[in-house]
């Protein structure tokens, strides 16, 4: 038997052990001939453990390659026992780690008669001890059981934990066998207090009747209803609390309910008017169900500084309290004070900085508002430029001079001349700069991270800001214990200053070894491609935090933490890499209802008449993530929509009148493979099956495509190739109004070949601020990729989003041009040979640019816009070769999370890319808000056209459209 060398880790606990004195001495410094690694008593197949062994074959045994793999392993965090065995062995001597791994429960599974839902008693161990918690824990996972138990009356649970290896080494099936036993029920309930209804109304209405079961979490939400409803009914001081004692056998349970419903409150505001619009948000007593101190205080504050900030600068609001019985008035006397306005604004002193420099800071404009804070702020961002010009000892001090009343249309005011007095004192310049101690880094290097430098002013505040820059090259370049101090040193009475930067360098620290744990499904390569650390390389904090950032983005794990691990009098240390993978299935589903116009035939043969569409529709969604460990994923995804469905216009049933049903239909299958061919671009390929409606006939479509996106930075390029086959059918245009390629081709079979380029810099993707969208996109169809028709089509787009400065105003615009051209090829014969030399031109309908409605043309329904030449005699679309749409669009924050939006959209369809004239172009306007909502703006735009026109039919077309949908036009 062979005899242990080092240490052993110990229930978690890292335990010295001691080699014994015979025949160890001669083990070491012999050659290594065999080294095993056995997990649990098998061999090891875990390559991530193999790769951290410092001891190695042909090499000699020494203490400090056991003791560093004792480091690594014990980082690892994945054993409670490491040992190390060596024995002779010819020519050398032969090493056996026994690793025995923690034991973490990968399964919990009830049985007997648990009675309470096994989901709910997993939500219950998932939130108090984790996903995958160890079996040591198992006693503590029952008491927690227990206690889950006895809130809900089985007090006498009986819980037997049974732990079961797993094929994997260190996973466990826990088991649980559960005996509820019998439940507690409340045998009485007795009310104190001075509850507003009958003790056994109340005892009835919040279910705590003799005989019920005692469920502590269902009474104490009773309990805490009844509480709101009690504050929502002006008691705002009212307290419910409930009291239970059990009996002997813990079978029944006494209840006790006290009602403490305090005084109803009335708040009323006295004096001055307080418009009734702002009373709530300047006194939210109704939103916070209280009528403390600390809050009447803040509330009476609040109407002080509201009044304030429209110039009333002596405004008072005391409050008083007056009870009397159970009545509490609580009376808020508003004393406004004469109105001050602002004069004139003028600055004086000024000789260091151009005046033309100051005049952006002086944000006080004749006749509005007076008010003090705000010229304090003025008084106070002068003097900060000031200090950033180098005048440390500036000060900035307003003095402002109260005139007589003066009068302007019905408002009586005061007028208030301020006027900033400036005294400058000498400016400070930094003479030189001087970086001593920086021999591992340049100091030429360091030079430039510093803002500070000769012939600059002299900013204090910048030195912490230089000094972090600086341990932050540092950190970054491994160097963990530099630290930075800057002296100064003025000279020329204050005028000039030399900095000096004392750095202490202390060792570079390298990565070790990356220990990565809590991987099961997903491949450590995976892992390794993301981190931007390596081992040999320096531990930067950097790469730590964008290794991280990596790995979360990934969307593979639910948590990732990115540590060091200590390791005295070495300047190397492991860094662990612990994570928590997420669910490999995921399971979405949900509902909605659209709602919209859309046209439909006249009974008469007049036009089309827009008329109001209701569509329900659900969606299912299932994906697996993570396949095979390599980050793949699949996804199934469906969608059904409950429309309408109008016949064809030469339909000859007369009995087919359409109606309702499952018209509207998507089913989409898709593969992905993020970092395909080894580029850091992904692959999809997909197949799909839908079936939709347009405002001029239904088509069904299916086919398949692959899909490969890279990004650059904002830049984000694409490829696809689609093959896919139409058939358009219910056709609202008559035969002959008909495009000859929708005659020739109902039914088309297209191969494309796609590309986009698109940059994309918005700082929110769902309500876009600030930032700017530019792409341009190109599809080509043709006869030698197996396509029936050709076409080559071309969409460009861009949109600028930008908030105005000091307001939350946010303007958008946006533009789009489509043009696509038709290849000329031979239509085939069919069943009329007249047409099988005919040169066809036009696109398929699936391709053609269509415009209007709620994210184009917003004074126009769906589809509805375009030229004499794009639309049927009854107003129905047929699509067009050329598309040109311009939007602009203000949105302003009106009250909460309401936004008041104006609107202006132009734009137009035609018939060819050749004939787009900017004369032909439509002109729309309109008004809007957008409510911020948890799962983004809900949005309602009413679109009015400027001028509406005669249809072919007769009649003049609809002169507004109302949408209702959900995120921004754009």
């Amino acid at each position: 038997m062979g005899r242990p060398l080092c240490a052993c880790l110990l229930a978690g606990a890292l335990v010295a052990g001691r080699a014994e004195a015979q025949g160890v001495d001669q083990y070491l410094g012999r050659t290594l001939v065999d080294v095993r690694i056995d997990v649990a008593g098998r061999p090891l197949t875990d390559p991530a453990v193999g790769a951290i062994m410092e001891t190695r074959v042909g090499e000699p045994l020494a203490m400090p390659q056991v003791r560093a793999t004792i480091d690594h392993l014990v980082g690892l965090g994945r054993f409670q026992d490491i040992r190390a065995v060596a024995s002779p062995a010819e020519l050398g001597v032969a090493l056996l780690w026994m690793l025995t791994p923690v034991r973490l429960i990968e399964n919990v599974s009830v049985s007997g008669r648990a009675v309470l839902s096994e989901s709910d008693l997993r939500a219950e161990l998932v939130d108090r001890f984790g996903q995958t918690p160890s079996a040591a824990r198992s006693p503590d996972i029952v008491r927690a059981l227990e206690a889950f138990y006895a809130d809900r009356g089985y007090r006498h649970v009986a819980i037997t934990p049974t732990v079961a290896d797993l094929p994997t080494p260190g996973r466990v099936d826990l088991r649980l066998a559960i005996v509820a036993g019998p439940r507690t029920t409340i045998g009485s309930t007795t009310v104190s207090g001075a509850p507003r209804e009958p003790a056994a109304e109340l005892i009835h209405r919040l279910g705590f009747d003799a005989g019920r079961p005692f469920d502590l979490p269902t009474m104490s939400a009773r309990i805490a209803k009844y509480e709101e409803e009690l504050h929502g009914l002006g008691y705002y001081e009212g307290r419910v609390r409930e009291s239970h004692t059990f009996s002997e056998d813990g079978l029944t349970a006494g209840v006790t309910i006290d009602v403490v419903p305090g005084p109803h409150v009335t708040v009323v505001f006295a004096g001055d008017p307080l418009p009734e619009s702002e009373r709530q948000a300047l006194v939210p007593i109704r939103d916070e169900r209280s009528v403390d101190l600390d809050l009447l205080e803040d509330a009476s504050r609040n109407i002080e500084a509201a009044l304030r900030r429209q110039g009333y600068r002596g405004a008072q609001a005391p409050y008083a309290r007056q009870q009397t019985g159970g009545e509490l008035l609580l009376t808020f006397t508003v004393a406004r004070g004469p109105q001050h306005r602002v004069g004139a604004v003028d600055v004086s002193g000024a000789s260091g900085i151009d005046r033309l420099d100051l005049m952006p800071f002086l944000q006080l404009k004749p006749d509005e508002p007076f008010v003090d804070a705000r010229v304090s702020a003025v008084a106070a961002a002068i003097t900060e430029l000031y200090h950033v010009r180098g005048f440390a000892q500036a000060v900035v001090t307003p003095a402002v001079q109260i005139l007589p009343p003066d009068t302007r249309g019905s408002a009586s005011f005061r007028p208030v001349d301020i006027r900033f007095q400036i005294a400058e004192g000498p400016k400070t310049t930094v003479s030189a700069v001087d970086i001593r101690g920086a021999s591992a880094v340049g100091p030429e290097a360091l030079r430039g991270l510093v803002g500070l430098d000769a012939g600059k002013p002299f900013y204090r505040p910048q030195l912490t800001v230089d000094r972090d820059s600086l341990e932050r090259e540092y950190r970054n370049r491994g160097y963990q214990t530099a630290s930075v101090a800057p002296q100064v040193a003025f000279e020329d009475e204050g005028r000039g200053v030399t900095v000096v930067w004392m750095i202490r360098e202390g060792p570079q620290i390298a990565v070790d070894h990356i220990l990565i744990t809590g991987n099961t499904r997903t491949n450590i390569g995976i892992i390794r491609r993301e981190l931007t650390l390596s081992p040999g390389s320096p531990l930067s904090d950097a790469a730590m935090a964008e290794s991280q950032r990596k790995l979360a983005a990934l969307g593979l794990f639910r948590r990732v933490r990115i540590s060091e691990l200590p390791r005295s009098g070495d300047t190397s240390r492991d860094v662990l890499i612990e994570i928590e993978e997420a669910e490999a299935t995921t399971i979405s589903y949900g509902g909605g209802l659209e709602v919209g116009r859309i046209l439909r035939s006249s009974d008469t043969g007049g036009p089309a008449e827009e008329q109001l569409d209701f569509a329900p529709r659900a969606f299912f969604d299932i994906s697996r993530r993570n396949l095979w460990g390599k980050n793949r994923s699949v996804t199934l995804f469906a969608r059904l929509t409950l429309r309408r469905r109008e016949p064809a216009a030469d339909n000859p049933d007369p009995t087919d009148t359409g109606g309702y049903g499952l018209n509207d239909y998507r089913g989409l299958f898709s593969f992905r493979e993020p970092r395909a061919f080894g580029t850091t671009g992904d692959a999809q390929v997909s197949a799909f099956i839908e079936q939709g409606t347009r405002s001029s006939f239904n088509f069904n479509r299916k086919g398949v495509s692959t899909d490969y996106a890279r990004r650059f930075g904002t830049i984000s390029v694409t490829g696809r190739y689609t093959f896919d086959y139409t058939k358009l059918f219910d056709e609202q245009i008559a035969p002959e109004d008909q495009l000859l390629i929708d005659r020739l081709f109902p039914q088309v079979k297209l191969s494309k070949i796609f590309g986009a380029v698109l940059r994309d810099s918005r700082d929110d993707v769902l309500n876009p601020q600030q930032g700017a969208v530019v792409g341009i996109d190109g599809s080509v169809a043709a006869r030698i990729l197996g396509s029936e028709v050709g076409f080559v089509k071309t969409f460009v787009q861009g949109f600028l989003y930008r908030r105005l400065p000091g307001r939350r105003v946010v303007v958008a615009m946006g533009a789009r041009l489509g043009t696509a051209v038709g290849v000329a090829d031979a239509a085939p014969g069919g069943s009329d040979p007249a047409q099988t030399d005919t040169v066809v031109r036009d696109l398929p309908a699936s391709e053609r640019f269509f415009s209007g409605g709620d994210t184009t043309v917003r004074g126009f329904a769906l589809d509805r816009l375009g030229t004499a030449e794009t639309l049927d005699p009854q107003g129905f679309p047929q699509g067009g070769n050329g598309l040109v749409v311009f939007n602009l669009e203000t949105r302003a924050p009106y009250w909460k999370n309401i936004q008041f939006v104006w609107f202006s959209d132009v734009g137009n369809v035609f018939r060819y890319a050749g004939d787009i004239r900017l004369n032909d172009l439509r002109v729309t306007t309109g008004v809007g808000f957008r409510y911020r909502s948890p799962i983004g703006p809900l949005r309602v735009d009413w679109g009015f056209k400027v001028s509406t026109r005669l249809l072919l039919t007769g009649g003049r077309e609809g002169s507004n459209v109302l949408h209702i949908s959900l995120g921004q036009a754009f």
